[in-house]
């Protein structure tokens, strides 16, 4: 799959986060992909909440539709109007809309790539492997290697979903948590891992 568009997914919550995000942003579109960088392609609350309330909805209602309008956008973009995500983790806390567009585009099967600027081993022993697997473990650590990585995924054949699917359905199909067989669960996972 030829890699075009990638949305960036991380907090907006401060500046050194937004100031991040442009420089993720300018290292993808240096390398000729264009980008949906929330920040600047979305639309803030405040803004749109006041738009919804100037067409005549009460406060619930147009914080209803706001909300609704910016997951929409969210969900479109990561989902169909992009071909990959790059998840930003440099900061201390992603944020539930930043792991929510990480697990949207990994069930997806679109390329996903998770970065963390100071710190990538940290990444691993301090976030859920429910996070970190969603990119089979590998994370990068230098901003300007995200386009390389980008493009060894687009030469992937099986999505990082489908092959954790694949391998679960080995290990867990005949599961019984009554009757937990960790030893041999320990052999399949040598196995296949």
């Amino acid at each position: 799959m030829k890699i075009k568009k990638v949305y960036i997914a991380s907090p907006l919550y401060s500046t050194k986060e937004q100031q991040e995000n442009c420089e993720i942003d300018e290292v993808l579109r240096r390398a000729g992909y264009n980008t949906f960088l929330p920040q600047r392609d979305g639309f803030t609350y405040v803004d749109l909440f006041k738009q919804v309330q100037n067409e005549g909805y009460a406060h619930e209602e147009a914080r209803d539709i706001t909300l609704g309008l910016i997951m929409h956008l969210d969900v479109y973009q990561v989902c169909e109007g992009c071909d990959a995500t790059v998840l930003n983790l440099s900061s201390c806390n992603p944020g539930e809309g930043t792991i929510t567009e990480s697990a949207l585009c990994y069930r997806s099967e679109r390329p996903l790539v998770l970065y963390k600027g100071n710190n990538p081993s940290f990444v691993l022993e301090n976030h859920s492997p429910l996070l970190t697997g969603q990119t089979g473990f590998e994370i990068v650590g230098k901003v300007e290697d995200i386009p390389k990585k980008l493009k060894q995924l687009e030469n992937k054949v099986e999505s990082n979903y489908a092959r954790t699917m694949n391998i679960a359905r080995q290990i867990f199909k005949d599961y019984d948590p009554r009757n937990k067989n960790l030893e041999l669960i320990a052999t399949l996972g040598r196995k296949l891992f």
